[in-house]
């Protein structure tokens, strides 16, 4: 579960920005939405609204940033420039800072963590990790550039073996992913395992996260996973009575591939998802017909790709973080997913749902607590900040918030002069 991420130097977010997913002793409303881990009180849901480049993208894409540099860097050759290193480019003096981003956060063992990391295109400037075994934290690695690396006294084990094969540009972190050092394991599967970031928007990566769930459907990855597609699929209404996997015929492959690369293919794409829709002869039920995925609509396509993440996400009580996660579907639907996160029978491993948005229905006081609703504001000068409703004060727990933010009284709103739109033709 997350707790909090800080973010500095990173894309529009110029100086160090936080955002919490702690409760906030003042704010009373909506327990239901609360989990409780390590002594902690955590929201199960935020919502990130904003006028369009105000920085809702950025903060979400930093979980990406610090998700890719601990599960890939490992990978990195002595040479390769860091791609996760996007500093602010407004101001020059920016470019020659690292990027730093910080991350609280409890593993799947039910232990906080506190990880933080600096890095610039070439190298790793810092990367310091630490846990709370009891009540107080305590170090597992120090680590600074250019200065040996120190070890708390709770990580045992082969750390020199490690730190030797070490390169600059590589997160020592990273490294447990080939290297087993049992005290750093539960985090390392924190961001390999239980964060999952979708910040891209087109049909393609649908596709490619449906083909993904069919495949795990067709193994029973997953515990009732099919079921609950169809159950999802039916009350969305759809007009899907249930989906079937069928098993595609591969042996038209061309005869000059070699046949490892047969057999990925025949792995990935052998599982097919087809719709199943009940038929009528007029007003009477005359059995089914079934559909390609192709056939559908843009907004079951991107159902079915939601449904898969959010189930997955439901099962492993994973932290799902969406960009536009309302995009194609319909704000009734919305609503009643957000809801699914708000329910501890629906929602019994405390996974959490972070997203951003431009529907401004979702901003009901009746569906979100003062401090689950954040607001990104890009200044006059080109950076970003972040703030929850609870940050303003004066804002009442049943305050009208889509009738507040659409007059302004938030903020993050674009400011549109209509008789300045005086387009020649």
């Amino acid at each position: 579960m997350i707790l909090e991420l800080k973010v500095k130097n990173f894309r529009s977010i110029k100086d160090w920005q936080s955002f919490s997913m702690l409760a906030e002793n003042k704010v009373k409303e909506h327990d239901n939405t609360i989990f409780e881990n390590a002594g902690q009180n955590i929201l199960g849901t935020a919502i990130i609204y904003g006028r369009n480049a105000s920085g809702k993208s950025n903060i979400l894409k930093a979980f990406r940033a610090i998700q890719f540099m601990v599960t890939e860097s490992a990978e990195f050759k002595i040479d390769k420039e860091i791609p996760p290193f996007q500093p602010y480019k407004l101001d020059e003096s920016c470019l020659k800072l690292p990027t730093e981003i910080y991350i609280d956060f409890i593993a799947k063992d039910n232990i906080r963590y506190v990880y933080e990391i600096g890095f610039t295109a070439t190298k790793i400037t810092y990367e310091n990790l630490k846990f709370y075994p009891k009540s107080q934290p305590a170090t597992l690695i120090e680590r600074k550039y250019g200065e040996p690396i120190k070890y708390g006294e709770y990580l045992t084990g082969r750390k020199k073996d490690i730190e030797e094969k070490l390169y600059e540009n590589q997160l020592f972190l990273s490294k447990v992913s080939t290297d087993k050092l049992e005290g750093l394991t539960s985090a390392y599967l924190f961001f390999s395992e239980g964060i999952y970031v979708s910040t891209f928007h087109d049909t393609k990566y649908d596709n490619l996260l449906i083909q993904t769930f069919t495949n795990k459907m067709a193994k029973n990855d997953i515990p009732f996973f099919k079921e609950n597609i169809n159950n999802l699929m039916r009350v969305a209404d759809t007009g899907i009575d249930c989906i079937d996997i069928k098993e595609i015929n591969t042996d038209t492959l061309p005869e000059e591939m070699s046949d490892e690369k047969k057999q990925e293919l025949v792995e990935k794409y052998k599982h097919k998802i087809r719709t199943i829709h009940k038929k009528f002869d007029g007003e009477k039920e005359d059995g089914i017909v079934e559909f390609k995925l192709t056939e559908e609509s843009t907004g079951t396509i991107k159902l079915l790709a939601m449904g898969g993440l959010i189930l997955e996400a439901l099962a492993d009580g994973q932290v799902l973080v969406v960009d536009e996660l309302d995009k194609s579907l319909h704000p009734k639907l919305t609503r009643a997913l957000i809801n699914i996160f708000h329910s501890k029978k629906t929602n019994p491993n405390s996974a959490q749902l972070i997203f951003a948005t431009h529907d401004v229905s979702l901003l009901d006081n009746e569906l979100f607590r003062r401090d689950q609703v954040w607001f990104a504001e890009k200044e006059y000068e080109g950076y970003s900040h972040y703030y929850a409703i609870s940050d303003i004060p004066g804002v009442r727990p049943n305050a009208p918030f889509e009738k507040l933010y659409m007059s302004g009284s938030f903020g993050a709103n674009p400011v549109i002069n209509e008789i300045e739109l005086n387009f020649q033709f």
